[in-house]
Formats: C-alpha cells, sequence, structure tokens
C-alpha cells in the first residue's frame, strides 16, 4: 500500500508526537463549540525539529512529484516552507512563496523568490483538510501571472479536500489518506489499536 519510504516517514510521524492521541480542540471548534473533542492531532510543523524526520517527509514529497510538470514550487507559508526549501536544494528547481500578507517596504513584491509570468507552481502543504486555504493561495499565484495544475501534500484528512480541488481543475496528490495511514500504524504496532478505533470512529461521524 504505502512504498518503503512511506512506511518509515509513518513510523517517524509517531515517534516524533507529529501525530498525537488524546482530546483536542480543533480550528472547527471556532464556529461549533460545542463539537466533539478530536482525539487525534497531526502536526507536522514539528517535523522542522527532527532532522531524520525531514529528510523522511523529503524524499516522499519528491516521490509524489515525480512525473510532475512545474516550473517552480511554492509552499503555502508557513507549514510547507522547509519541505519546499529542502527539496528545492535537493533538486536544484526554484522555489517561491506567495506573500499572502501585503508587503508595506522593500520592493513591495507579492512573492518571495524568482519567477516569470506563464511559469507553472507546484503548489505545496503539509495536509489538507479543506480546500480554502489552498484555493486562496492558487488564485494569489495565479492573479500574479503563474499557473497551477497540481498540489502536493502528505496527508489527507478525508474531509473533502481534494474533491473540492479537482471540482476547480486541480490535481491533489497525497501521500497519506488518514484513515489508511492509521490502519497501517495499527497493523504494524505503532499506535493503539484503542487509539487507532476511538479515532476512527471519530472520522466517520
Amino acid at each position: 500500500m504505502f512504498t518503503e519510504t512511506q512506511e518509515k516517514l509513518a513510523a517517524a510521524l509517531v515517534d516524533g508526537a507529529a501525530i498525537k492521541f488524546g482530546q483536542f480542540r480543533l480550528k472547527l471548534h471556532e464556529e461549533h463549540p460545542d463539537a466533539p473533542l478530536s482525539p487525534i492531532y497531526v502536526d507536522l510543523r514539528i517535523l522542522r525539529s527532527l532532522p531524520d524526520a525531514m529528510d523522511l517527509a523529503v524524499a516522499v514529497y519528491r516521490e509524489l512529484t515525480n512525473g510532475l510538470r512545474f516550473d517552480v514550487y511554492a509552499d503555502i507559508p508557513t507549514a510547507a516552507t522547509p519541505f519546499a526549501a529542502l527539496l528545492s536544494h535537493e533538486t536544484r528547481r526554484p522555489m517561491i512563496s506567495p506573500r499572502m500578507d501585503k508587503k508595506g517596504h522593500g520592493s513591495g513584491s507579492p512573492i518571495d523568490g524568482i519567477w516569470k509570468p506563464g511559469q507553472t507552481a507546484l503548489v505545496m502543504d503539509d495536509l489538507i483538510t479543506k480546500a480554502d486555504s489552498k484555493l486562496e493561495a492558487i488564485r494569489f499565484l495565479e492573479n500574479n501571472g503563474l499557473r497551477v495544475k497540481d498540489v502536493v501534500v502528505l496527508i489527507d484528512r478525508e474531509q473533502g479536500g481534494p474533491d473540492q480541488l479537482q471540482k476547480q481543475g486541480y490535481k491533489c496528490h497525497c501521500a497519506y489518506r488518514l484513515k489508511e495511514l492509521l490502519k497501517f500504524c495499527a497493523d504494524s504496532g505503532k499506535i493503539s489499536h484503542a487509539d487507532y478505533e476511538r479515532t476512527m470512529k471519530y472520522l466517520s461521524t
């Protein structure tokens, strides 16, 4: 189901506490404060402090991007920034970063890095829930003359994001679907079956 590199990264995500179990408030609780607490929290930003796990994550991104046609990597700041930077360095392909906040000093450029109108940007993020933030970044890039066809993420939380992108004409490439990732971790003994069953019940509601 997974490549060897994906299996190693899956184990590293648990060992490094990028996947946590307990009771967590999520962004959805800002609008729905009475919603059940989540039994799982995925924090891929922690990987920037774990060099070995970062190596594995970048290798998985590289597998995802094989065969895709693009000119520059475009991270969605700031979760994907270290992954995109390392991947750019390894592949010798340029990286740019959209400035979603207006820059009021210096050159005032809306995008960090060097790009030309008409180039194709590969959008990178750490995970996808809904597609809102991805579409916002895509439209920002397109409004500045770039083209976007593909989005790559490590984890799909299976809450409709890739389908939303597909309907807008963009292809989302994911290393893991969350339920498949959790099943692999449970089957390999990296997480308890109690945590697995509790989380699957939550994700299915």
